[in-house]
């Protein structure tokens, strides 16, 4: 990778990492408890007056990156659905007078509708997601989808199904899904939660309406990893948002796992070329193929590492984050061309998805 001083089999010993489903960050009240949203208004607005305009359609995808809130809105907009759905068709008030039209999603947590999804029990509501021991969403896990949404909803308002990780369904269960779409139950709604938008079917996706998750700004990533990381010092919050890329979960796991002291033994190492220090290194990977969390996290700083260097040779040094302004990591910047660093970038990605791919 730098002056080929790595070869492929040496680091396809490294220990991967399987994924897992898109969970809420420790420090933070589950997806289906939680009741505030941030980040999102105009996604909520636009589907409050889809709603209010009865022009709901029956399908929607919630896409962008990892751990910005997409599962939150899910239920989010299904508890309102099972709350006010009911009534939808006809809005008359008792005297023919419509009532007043909806101007938040929120439901209270001591309403029945928001005990029921938040304990998972709700009847109306179904959520599915990769199951632990599989690496796709297959077609028996969303078999289910089809037979639950045409049957006689409990509490005579809308049915609702939430995929989680969308995006990992297999051919043959994306094709499932799509049938539903091609013959939508009446007052069902289908969400579909996606990392990858580009790994759903275009036809899945001309039948959706599609919301894309923004990641989240300075200010409100902020406040959530303060709330989610309580002891964090100030200069670990403002490392964590800038490590983060706008992902409360990415920020969460990277303090949980240890980021930042994995961040500066990276830059330690990196500040040792050429005369890399074997000895430090191979127990610092005996560590990372004991811990999944770990790897993970090593595998995204290393990234974000390099795809800032390239950063930095291709628009300059002020783009470069303070922590990497150490003067052996300004050498190594230097030695290599834009072109090269690019190369390097590319090689390191190609380790880690073989990695991922192999399941080491």
């Amino acid at each position: 990778m730098f002056d080929d001083m790595f070869e492929e089999d040496e680091l396809l010993d490294d220990s991967g990492d399987g994924g897992t489903g898109e969970t809420s960050p420790a420090g933070l009240p589950p997806a289906r408890e939680n009741m505030e949203m941030i980040g999102a208004d105009t996604i909520e607005t636009t589907l409050l007056t889809l709603y209010n305009n009865k022009t709901l359609p029956h399908a929607l995808i919630f896409a962008g990156p990892k751990g910005v809130g997409k599962t939150t809105m899910a239920f989010r907009f299904a508890r309102f659905l099972l709350k006010n759905g009911a009534g939808n068709d006809d809005q008359g008030g008792l005297f023919g007078d419509a009532p007043p039209a909806p101007e938040t999603m929120a439901v209270a947590p001591d309403d029945p509708v928001f005990r029921k999804v938040a304990s998972g029990g709700h009847p109306d509501l179904r959520f599915f997601e990769r199951p632990a021991d599989k690496t796709v969403v297959d077609v028996e896990t969303v078999r289910e989808i089809a037979p639950f949404l045409r049957k006689t909803t409990a509490e005579g308002g809308w049915r609702v199904v939430i995929v989680d990780q969308a995006d990992l369904m297999n051919r043959n269960a994306q094709n499932a899904v799509l049938k539903i779409l091609e013959e939508p139950p009446p007052k069902a709604m289908l969400i579909l939660i996606c990392n990858r938008l580009g790994a759903m079917l275009p036809t899945i996706r001309s039948r959706c309406r599609t919301f894309h998750f923004a990641p989240l700004g300075k200010e409100p990533l902020g406040k959530l990893l303060l709330r989610a990381a309580p002891d964090a010092r100030p200069a670990e919050i403002t490392l964590l948002s800038a490590l983060s890329d706008g992902s409360i979960g990415r920020a969460v796991e990277l303090y949980e796992e240890g980021g930042i002291a994995t961040l500066q033994t990276i830059i330690d190492f990196l500040g040792g070329w050429p005369d890399w220090d074997w000895a430090r290194i191979h127990p610092v990977a005996d560590n990372l193929a004991r811990s999944e969390g770990g790897y993970a996290a090593f595998a995204a700083l290393m990234d974000w590492t390099a795809q800032s260097l390239v950063k930095a040779r291709a628009v300059g040094l002020h783009t470069l984050p303070d922590i990497l302004k150490t003067d052996s990591l300004l050498t190594l910047l230097n030695h290599y061309s834009l072109e090269q660093w690019i190369d390097i970038c590319e090689k390191l990605k190609g380790h880690f998805i073989a990695i991922e791919n192999s399941n080491l």
